[in-house]
């Protein structure tokens, strides 16, 4: 080891040995002695020993640690058997559990996030046996000639369960949105598959979430990664269907600037392709037809290049002998306009109404000449 690395990791223990501990988790299981009990800080990318102890023959156990910031831990016998909590610097927090029924049978003082913590895991737990008792019904259901309409009855049975829990995490939500037990609110799962929230169609919780905690939590790991979620969703959902469609403004083939927003009053079809991509080149084959005809009942296209040369983009132009408007700044990939309109690959398109609103993205010919013929016939 070189001199100076040893030096810094003289540094570092120094730096660890002089922090002393702020925070303390004890408690009392019933029906568990002389065992280990682990207490784990969560991270993004996994979890990591705190500290631990041996539970004496009167079901007793005091563990002890350092933050600098409330964050996210586990307290567990075994892997699987775990109790959440947040925990503050100074908090001196008390468990009561039993062994037999340790992550859903205990009661914590202390500590009101850990609370809201348990207050909502209880009800997750309350949420996953009412639809494990669905399950098991339809299961036996399976041989039956009314088989169908037990399904149709328990899928019914099985929304109502969903949006009952749902609304019950939006108000806890509500109620505490200055906590990180929230967090948690928003990331729940009914099922592997089933989160409780959908990013999209939920997103004012995320982002109602993420104002309160940024302010009060800005160091949290898990804030910062929440921030940055809802900064990339907030981005995705400016070119979501149903959206008003950002800005565009590049330059035209002779250099003139053109901007999306000129166009507003017509139906306009905003294609990204780029002359080496084949796939988008017989695209444009296809589109010929369809502007001819619509072009003068207020159809327009406004195609975008990501190409990188001129020359091959104004051969490309002359070769396809469309009368449609041609920009690019020839970035290639690195134009913004890759970033703000998220495209992820060539040939891509969205179709803008008359009041700039994206209607739909991604439509091939066959459904484009569909809406054309709906909107401007």
């Amino acid at each position: 080891m070189k001199f100076h690395q040893l030096l810094f990791f003289l540094i570092f223990l120094s730096a660890c040995a002089g922090e002393k501990n702020n925070f303390r988790v004890e408690g009392t299981i019933d029906g568990l002695e002389n065992v280990t009990i682990y207490l784990y800080k969560r991270s993004i990318t996994g979890t990591l020993p705190v500290d631990s102890a041996i539970i004496n023959d009167k079901g007793s156990f005091v563990i002890q640690g350092f933050t600098g910031y409330p964050d996210f831990y586990i307290l567990f016998f075994q892997k699987d058997r775990y109790v959440n909590l947040i925990i503050h610097p100074t908090d001196k927090i008390h468990i009561s559990a039993t062994a037999e029924n340790f992550e859903r049978d205990y009661f914590v003082e202390g500590s009101k996030d850990s609370r809201l913590i348990h207050k909502l895991v209880t009800k997750q737990a309350q949420t996953l046996d009412r639809i494990t008792a669905l399950s098991i019904e339809y299961e036996n259901s399976l041989d039956r000639p009314d088989q169908s309409s037990i399904r149709a009855r328990i899928d019914s049975l099985y929304d109502i369960v969903f949006r009952e829990h749902k609304q019950y995490s939006i108000d806890f939500i509500r109620e505490n949105k200055e906590s990180l037990a929230s967090l948690m609110a928003l990331y729940q799962q009914l099922g592997r598959r089933s989160p409780v929230f959908d990013y999209k169609k939920d997103f004012r919780y995320f982002e109602q979430v993420d104002s309160a905690l940024c302010i009060l939590y800005p160091t949290s790991e898990a804030v910062k990664d929440l921030n940055k979620k809802v900064t990339q969703i907030r981005e995705m959902l400016k070119v979501e269907i149903g959206s008003t469609v950002p800005d565009l403004k590049l330059p035209d083939i002779n250099g003139k600037v053109v901007a999306l927003s000129e166009f507003k009053g017509k139906l306009v079809l905003v294609n990204f392709w780029a002359s080496w991509s084949d796939a988008s080149v017989a695209a444009n084959q296809s589109l010929l037809d369809l502007y001819k005809e619509y072009h003068p009942e207020g159809f327009e296209v406004l195609q975008v290049s990501l190409d990188r040369s001129r020359e091959s983009w104004l051969q490309a132009i002359r070769d396809e002998k469309a009368g449609w408007i041609h920009i690019s700044d020839l970035k290639y990939w690195d134009s913004p306009v890759v970033e703000s309109f998220r495209i992820e690959n060539i040939p891509s398109n969205y179709l803008i109404d008359r009041n700039g609103i994206i209607t739909a993205k991604n439509i091939k010919s066959d459904e484009l000449e569909r809406i054309l013929t709906e909107m401007l016939l």
